[in-house]
Order: structure tokens, then sequence, then C-alpha cells
């Protein structure tokens, strides 16, 4: 019997020392191509797109009714309101330190404009677009800032009235 046993312990014991070892090796494998292999392979770089922002200016309050002239002195165009959407927090700030700027150019675009020429959509859309890029170039957002300006123009003329 005690050869027996021996052969049990001896083959007990030359398990645990076979398996021991290739228990620690396939861990040890495993952690070092889980760790390793992590930190090996380039990190993909995040881009952040930075979208635009919508938020919302104010030039001419909705009820203050602020009139201009037209071209030739005879009629007015009255502005019942004028708004905006920026895409930035410092466009809205300009736009507010740069109000007399912003509305000696309104005059004068204006002023160029004929009351034929605001009884059409296609005239009033063509008034939104050259207010964007007078505001745009008064506030100092052109080129590539542009993006971060007026991205929207939002009028409401109350009336065009003779002056006579």
């Amino acid at each position: 019997m005690a050869d027996e046993e021996k052969k049990k312990k001896g083959l007990g014991g030359l398990l645990v020392m076979i398996l021991v070892p290739a228990v620690v090796a396939v861990g040890a494998t495993v952690a070092t191509v889980m760790f390793l292999g992590t930190n090996l392979t380039p990190k993909k770089q995040q881009t952040t797109v930075t979208t635009p922002v919508a938020i919302k200016a104010v030039l001419v309050q909705p009820g203050t009714y602020t009139t201009f002239m037209l071209k030739g002195g005879k009629e007015v165009a009255v502005i019942d309101s004028l708004t905006f959407t920026v895409a930035s927090d410092a466009c809205r700030a300009a736009i507010g330190n740069k109000n007399d700027e912003i509305m000696d150019g309104l005059m004068l675009i204006f002023l160029s404009k004929e009351k034929s020429e605001l009884n059409t959509a296609a005239g009033i859309e063509l008034l939104k677009k050259q207010i964007r890029a007078m505001v745009n170039e008064v506030t100092g957002f052109t080129g590539e800032r542009e993006r971060l300006g007026v991205v929207a123009v939002y009028l409401y003329i109350k009336a065009i009235s003779s002056v006579e």
C-alpha cells in the first residue's frame, strides 16, 4: 500500500507541478496581452466637432416701430422687430456693443431700397442677406469667423408708408 500511496502522491505532485505553472503562464500571458495590447494599439483620436449653437440677438424689440427712410426720401419702412440667430455669445455681445454702427448700416441699406423691392419675397430675402452680411462685417465675424456670426435674420416690416 505504501507503494500505491507513493504513486498517488507522485502522480498528484506531478500534476500539481505541471498544472500550477501552466495556469500561471496562461494567466500571465492573458494579462500581458490585455494590458500591453491596449497600450500598444494606437488610440483613435477623438475629434470633437463644435457645432454652432443658435442664440437669439434682438436689435429692434417687437412693438418699437423703428422707421427707416427708403430711396427717394418719400417713403419709410416701419420695422416692428428685427432679431438675429447668432452662433456664438461673442457675436451676440458684439451686436449689443455695436448697436449704433449696425443701425447706421441698416439706414444705408434701406436708403438704397425702393418700395417695390420690399413688396416681394425675393426682395425681402435679398434685404435679409444684405443685413446679415453688414452685421457680420460690423461685428468682425467675416472670413473664417463668419460661421460664428449671424446665421439668420428675422425681420418684420409692419408697413411701408409715404412721408408726405
